[in-house]
């Protein structure tokens, strides 16, 4: 059990939700219409799948790992690394997973036969590693690293779909219609990704900004003030508001209306209940409830996606 706290479960079933949703609802509907299904095999998506999620969790060893001592002061409660969990094997931890899952993604690279895309898996490791040992100190870079990586969770299986229907060129050339709609649409969802994820991170550095300051971080709140910092949340809250909306009209106009209303009811709706509460938020419980309301409003947009499978 405690293995299974360190790689945080509930974050990565959210990848393999996301990523699964995406093939099913968003690539299959569409290609469907072609009377196709993806390129990627099931097994090797499984793999895909399997990498991304390999690779995500020696993220969160690796994190851990670097923040022992500063995780004793913002959250005393959940820190393993020399508590439950030698460091030494939290060390062999970060290897296991972060080596097999790059060579998964090696495989699949070569299987797709583009075997430069292995790099991306090579890329991210070394972001995460950069991130836990060196950006999250920093102003902003380390959230837009994370915030990038959570937009490549939905890229990634684009990527590969990609490539895999170039070396299937029977199939390309029978969704080269499709390939455009399902282009833009992954990219919306990567966007929202990134900006969900931006503004959790803006918010869990205002959560944790004792301890941070403690072990002398440059994070954003502790740099500009939490008002400022607060303000930057709000101002990307508002275009993340302002954006979906533009989706949604584009949305009532193909008539694609129960992604609409949905979003109109479950994701807007939370975003705004977000936007609300900022302005009232004051102290560290505040913060995290609004980090936890974050992580909500991904979910529920990653959820959007099975709607595009039931409006076709």
């Amino acid at each position: 059990m405690k293995y299974l706290k360190i790689v945080r479960i509930p974050n990565l079933a959210i990848i393999v939700l996301t990523q699964y949703l995406l093939r099913i609802c968003i690539i299959g509907t569409y290609f469907g219409f072609s009377g196709v299904g993806p390129a990627m095999s099931d097994f090797n998506f499984f793999l895909l799948v399997l990498s991304t999620v390999l690779i995500a969790a020696g993220g969160y060893v690796i994190n851990d790992i670097f923040d022992v001592e500063i995780d004793k002061i913002n959250k005393p409660d959940k820190v393993l690394i020399n508590e439950s969990i030698p460091l030494s094997v939290a060390n062999r931890l970060y290897y296991g997973l972060t080596i097999t899952g790059t060579l998964i993604g090696f495989y699949l690279a070569f299987a797709v036969q583009y075997f430069l895309l292995g790099l991306v898996f090579v890329a991210t490791v070394l972001l995460l590693w950069l991130y836990s040992s060196k950006y999250q100190k920093t102003v902003l870079w380390g959230n837009i690293f994370i915030s990038g990586l959570s937009a490549m969770v939905v890229i990634i299986v684009w990527l590969f779909e990609l490539y895999a229907l170039r070396a299937d060129i029977l199939t390309y050339t029978e969704v080269m219609k499709q390939i455009r709609i399902v282009s833009i649409i992954v990219a919306a969802y990567g966007l929202f990704a990134f900006l969900v994820s931006m503004i959790r991170e803006i918010t869990k550095d205002i959560e944790d900004m004792d301890g941070d300051r403690s072990a002398a971080y440059k994070t954003l709140p502790i740099i500009i003030g939490v008002n400022k910092a607060k303000l930057l949340f709000n101002m990307l809250i508002i275009v993340s508001v302002l954006l979906l909306a533009f989706a949604m009209y584009h949305l009532y106009l193909k008539g694609i209306m129960l992604v609409f209303w949905y979003l109109l009811v479950a994701v807007q709706t939370l975003f705004l209940f977000v936007l609300y509460n900022a302005f009232k938020a004051k102290n560290k419980e505040d913060f995290h409830f609004l980090s936890n309301a974050c992580k909500i409003i991904m979910v529920a947009g990653i959820l959007s996606m099975q709607l595009f499978y039931v409006s076709f």
